[in-house]
């Protein structure tokens, strides 16, 4: 009798920290793109670590094994799905490359971007995407390089916001733009730069709702797609993490992220606030997703660096700990790490995650 007493009170408790759990809703994210080891090691780590989602490229999550894994720590997996960004797809067809305001390929260094006004590819990638759900069944898409050109990466505090080169002025969108709003571009005008020196003067607000409007529609497309075929799948849309402040609201000026109006389909929208190597402090962190939240609301995950990135600039793994602590803070959903591989750089910033993690869920 006491026994059966015991197993309905353990019952009771399990099924009470179980709704517990859900109900926090918190995501623990790791982005990884590439892994040659163990994959039962690697996600035992990560269970210890308190990570309960997976960020993964397509050839990562193609592989069986590691979906066993995962699945076996009820860890849940998340595929990553980059848009514009096919430097493959330019090496076959260089016709596609989106076309800067200086008249220039979208290109700097890695970012090369593809136009996001062609049909086709947009129609190729619905077609990609239709392929990765229904052979690879991941829980979540997470929407990549879902913006107009701009290597944000590199662009510092201070930068005069004129100087930041914006895309796409490319026959096809001109076209599209015109056909749209009836605007007449003057047939004196010779040249891409002097085509977009005139819109930037005289119809900056249709233009730039016009390329955000490409963005978004083509966000909505994956949404309305993906949720068809699997109506319970999340949706995650990786953010530019630029405030309506920055660079004179490049967000939507620039990059095209209407995120008040994504946020109307998609699960998630996650800003990457790479700290570090933005030259920013932690702080700057919970302020992008408060300021996120009042155009996204309940829906911000940040995305934060893990070890230094591109600059020199110090990041200790205090600095760390106190970017993890502030991704943390209400509004948010959770956080996700970029990415493993520099995790493996330091492990005692494994150890902080636990630490961190174990803090906030006994408050």
């Amino acid at each position: 009798m006491k026994q059966s007493i015991f197993s309905q009170l353990f019952l009771i408790l399990l099924l009470l920290f179980s709704c517990s759990h859900k109900e926090t809703g918190r995501i623990v994210g790791i982005k990884i793109y590439e892994y040659n080891g163990d994959f039962n090691v690697l996600t035992d780590k990560w269970k210890d670590m308190g990570i309960n989602t997976a960020f993964v490229s397509r050839s990562l999550a193609a592989d069986q094994s590691f979906r066993e894994a995962l699945r076996k720590r009820d860890i849940q997996i998340f595929i990553i799905f980059p848009v514009f960004q096919n430097p493959e797809q330019l090496k076959c067809d260089s016709t596609l490359f989106a076309v800067t305001g200086k008249g220039l390929k979208a290109k700097n260094e890695w970012v090369e971007f593809i136009c996001p006004s062609r049909y086709i590819y947009r129609k190729n990638k619905i077609a990609e995407l239709d392929t990765i759900i229904r052979t690879l069944d991941p829980d979540g898409i997470s929407i990549d390089f879902i913006r107009q050109f701009v290597y944000w990466e590199k662009i510092y505090p201070g930068t005069d916001p004129g100087s930041i080169d914006k895309a796409c002025y490319c026959d096809t969108c001109l076209s599209d733009f015109t056909a749209g709003t009836g605007i007449k571009i003057p047939s004196d005008l010779n040249n891409t730069v002097e085509k977009a020196l005139w819109l930037d003067k005289y119809y900056e607000k249709q233009w730039d709702k016009f390329r955000c409007d490409l963005i978004t529609s083509m966000a909505d497309l994956i949404v309305r797609h993906a949720k068809k075929l699997k109506p319970g799948i999340k949706i995650n849309f990786h953010a530019v993490p630029w405030r309506t402040e920055d660079f004179n609201d490049a967000g939507e000026r620039v990059a095209g992220q209407d995120i008040r109006e994504v946020s109307r389909f998609v699960d998630f929208v996650s800003p990457m606030c790479y700290s570090q190597m933005l030259l920013k402090d932690a702080v700057w962190i919970s302020d992008v997703v408060k300021k996120t939240d009042k155009k996204a609301a309940r829906k911000v995950l940040p995305s934060i660096q893990v070890y230094p990135y591109y600059t020199d600039r110090s990041f200790s793994t205090e600095d760390f700990i106190k970017c993890l602590e502030e991704a943390l803070k209400p509004p948010s959903r959770g956080v996700v790490f970029f990415s493993w591989p520099l995790f493996t750089r330091d492990s005692s910033r494994m150890e902080a995650v636990k630490t961190v993690l174990g803090r906030i869920s006994s408050r």
